[in-house]
């Protein structure tokens, strides 16, 4: 009896064509340099992690700023097609007439990116480096497992751990104690 093999298919190339008229698939996270990327969704915590600075960016920044999270759509090139999903996402109003309905072509003024487990090193520093050349100002990247907070911004890059205090944009700061603290707390009180 012969044995199956699989095949994996050839790697396609997605293009912003592809990306306009809705033919990538929804499985597809992200598109880098025409090169799809596939992850697994997020656990709670993330996503808690991720809501809770959106609040606190919202309650603060509403008037001056549009806030979004959840996997934003951002483009970063056209050709080769570079589509980055980021978790929370700030941009001056005055840079964009209203709230966009698909991705942003803006380089935002904050991006912020909760570390996943699975997010590897390689990934984590190509997603850094393509914010930085696409124009991005502040990165705020937080590690939950590592208890850091990494910013990346004009002036270079800087860790904070847990303990330290992290501004977001324009005086708007938490600390990554605070924000575990809740996320570890097992519900009885400890």
């Amino acid at each position: 009896m012969k044995e199956a093999v699989l095949e994996r298919p050839k790697e396609r190339i997605w293009t912003y064509e592809d990306y306009l008229s809705g033919r990538i698939p929804a499985e597809v996270s992200e598109v880098v340099r025409g090169k799809e990327v596939r992850k697994m969704p997020t656990g709670f915590a993330h996503g808690y992690i991720e809501s809770y600075l959106t609040t606190v960016l919202r309650s603060k920044l509403t008037a001056r700023y549009w806030v979004a999270s959840g996997e934003v759509g951002l483009l970063l090139s056209r050709s080769p097609l570079t589509l980055r999903g980021a978790d929370v996402v700030a941009v001056r109003k005055d840079r964009l007439k209203g709230v966009p309905k698909g991705a942003i072509e803006v380089p935002p003024d904050l991006i912020v990116e909760v570390v996943s487990p699975s997010d590897s090193p390689p990934y984590i520093l190509e997603k850094m480096e393509d914010y930085r050349r696409w124009g991005v100002k502040r990165q705020v990247w937080v590690f939950p497992e590592d208890r850091e907070v990494v910013v990346v911004a004009e002036g270079g890059l800087k860790v904070f751990g847990e303990d330290g205090e992290v501004e977001l944009l324009e005086g708007v700061k938490f600390r990554l104690k605070d924000l575990l603290k809740e996320v570890e707390d097992d519900g009885n009180g400890s």
